[in-house]
């Protein structure tokens, strides 16, 4: 037998517990009056805040007569949830707990203005009394409001003249703001860092070089997958501070100028989910500012989770920490769950997960070459700079045959560094005749030494006829490479802990106690002097930075 339902079986108080629930920051409402905006395809939007109160203004769409009655409802929408991000009928409340009055304002191109208003504060005290006399055991459940009764009794729907709001679009009022949201709503930085992570800004060209390039290619990508990427432009003024908001991130990010944005395409199946960017920071150590690690998803534009959500598809946190970037959804089908945290569970959902991982792995590949090729940056650097003072200094041991025995070890060690690195292929394309030039010079200043040192033993004498050491060695000077004048610097430790604090690995004071006695008692003991000291270091760091890289 079907059972019958009428409003009164749906209690007011569930208008409070939705909201509560899915709007527990007061920043949420913020996200939720934005997003309508970019529902109804604005591409400004004005948000003002003083001390109680609080207005957001977009030149969307706009809403006629029909289309605002309809927004008070509530678990249902006219909105597309393929193409738009609010499609759950329940956004126009996130304000509920937020302030006393809600007034939308709102024209079409075609129709007159209307305003709706919400008597919040009505509606509270309305809950609030019943919630009393229920504890004092004075009213029923049968007794209590239904939904239905209390929307109709404070909600308010008029026509405006118009010139009462002349312009197409929509605005939210939030008027008498709750005096315990005042202070967060009231700090500028508090609510612009909000809405940098969840809004669809644009990237800032002013301030990261590579804003431009990755709007355009994530744009024309999507186009080419017949999807679109949407952005809007946000002003917030939070009393006499106003600013244009962007997308987080800037060169000062990184440690030096960010490294060319890796792009991957998101397909499996047959579906297009999006495109994946990332910025490398190009020493081999984390971004500095931990909320800007790593990736973060994105479905049209709004955040969905944390970052460190998505560092388990990319294994290695190693390589996750050094990247800034963001992984756009733009599927249609994938939807966010309410909270947004997360994708619904559904096949497609777990299919781009797998996508997700495919493209981590990609991403780790090419963080493990670049690491390569920074080391092969030093390396080929710091040979350049040792071939040259062995160049300029192999006159004054022409009579020392075994400093000159030692010279050969240490021209040989370099010979091998650089030559293996060509052979591996993990010295840079650019820098690769640089390279050759090295192994030349080495193996000829080896090759002159040996001969040196062979007609020495036999004619036992030091004076060689011919061109002398010194001579030779300038010729060979001349013809090595320089090195490169912005190198990339990777700061070398100088005692035991500092190894774990440049290799981002924090360290309890418990721990930096531990680690200390350990360097004074062991490592230091080892080392016959100061450069050997820190030649260990500098070898831990290098031997643990390649552990953690194996993650």
């Amino acid at each position: 037998m079907n059972v019958k339902i009428t409003r009164y079986d749906i209690g007011a108080e569930i208008i409070s517990i939705l909201t509560k629930g899915m709007y527990p920051e007061p920043c949420d409402a913020l996200r939720e009056y934005v997003q309508n905006g970019i529902d109804a395809n604005a591409k400004n939007i004005e948000i003002k805040i003083r001390t109680n109160s609080i207005v957001v203004e977009d030149d969307g769409l706009g809403m006629d007569a029909a289309i605002i009655k309809k927004a008070i409802r509530i678990g249902i929408s006219d909105k597309n949830p393929n193409i738009d991000v609010g499609f759950r009928g329940i956004g126009i409340y996130s304000s509920f707990h937020l302030c006393d009055n809600l007034q939308i304002y709102s024209k079409t191109n075609s129709s007159n203005p209307h305003i709706l208003s919400f008597n919040f504060k009505k509606m509270r005290q309305v809950l609030m009394e019943q919630q009393i006399a229920r504890l004092n055991g004075t009213l029923s459940g049968d007794d209590l409001i239904d939904l239905q009764s209390l929307l109709e009794e404070y909600i308010d729907l008029k026509e405006l003249k118009p010139d009462e709001f002349p312009k197409m679009g929509t605005r939210v009022e939030m008027i008498n703001l709750h005096p315990s949201f005042e202070k967060a709503l009231t700090n500028f930085e508090n609510v612009a860092e909000y809405l940098r992570q969840v809004a669809p800004l644009h990237f800032d060209s002013e301030n990261f070089k590579w804003a431009k390039a990755i709007e355009d290619k994530i744009t024309q990508i999507c186009e080419k997958n017949n999807a679109e990427f949407k952005l809007v432009n946000i002003n917030l003024q939070v009393g006499t501070r106003a600013e244009r908001l962007y997308r987080p991130y800037s060169d000062s990010c990184f440690d030096e100028d960010p490294i060319e944005p890796y792009f991957h395409e998101l397909k499996r199946n047959g579906n297009f989910f999006g495109v994946a960017w990332g910025c490398l920071n190009p020493l081999r150590k984390k971004i500095s500012d931990k909320e800007l690690r790593g990736f973060l998803i994105r479905k049209q534009g709004f955040a969905i989770g944390k970052r460190t959500n998505v560092s388990k598809y990319f294994g290695r946190t190693t390589y996750f920490d050094r990247f800034i970037g963001e992984i756009i959804v733009v599927h249609p089908e994938l939807l966010p769950n309410a909270p947004r945290t997360d994708f619904e569970l559904s096949p497609l959902r777990a299919i781009f997960y797998e996508a997700l991982t495919e493209i981590a792995g990609a991403y780790n590949e090419q963080a493990d070459r670049h690491q390569e090729f920074t080391k092969g940056d030093e390396l080929l650097d710091k040979s350049i700079e040792n071939l040259k003072k062995i160049e300029a200094s192999i006159s004054f041991y022409s009579e020392n045959t075994e400093k000159l025995v030692d010279i050969i070890i240490d021209v040989r060690k370099i010979y091998d560094q650089i030559a293996g690195r060509i052979k591996r292929k993990v010295i840079r394309q650019e820098r690769v005749n640089e390279a050759k030039q090295v192994i030349k010079s080495a193996g000829n200043l080896e090759k002159e030494i040996q001969n040196f040192l062979k007609k020495a033993r036999k004619v036992k004498r030091k004076i060689i006829k011919g061109k002398s050491p010194e001579v030779k060695s300038i010729e060979r000077i001349k013809k090595l490479p320089e090195t490169k004048g912005k190198k990339i610097v990777v700061k070398d430790p100088t005692n035991l802990a500092e190894v774990f604090d440049l290799l981002d690995l924090l360290l309890s004071d418990q721990l930096r106690s531990v680690i200390e006695i350990i360097d004074e008692k062991f490592v230091q003991a080892s080392a016959s002097n100061k450069s050997e000291y820190l030649l260990i270091l500098k070898t831990l760091r290098d031997e643990i930075e390649d552990l953690l890289s194996e993650e």
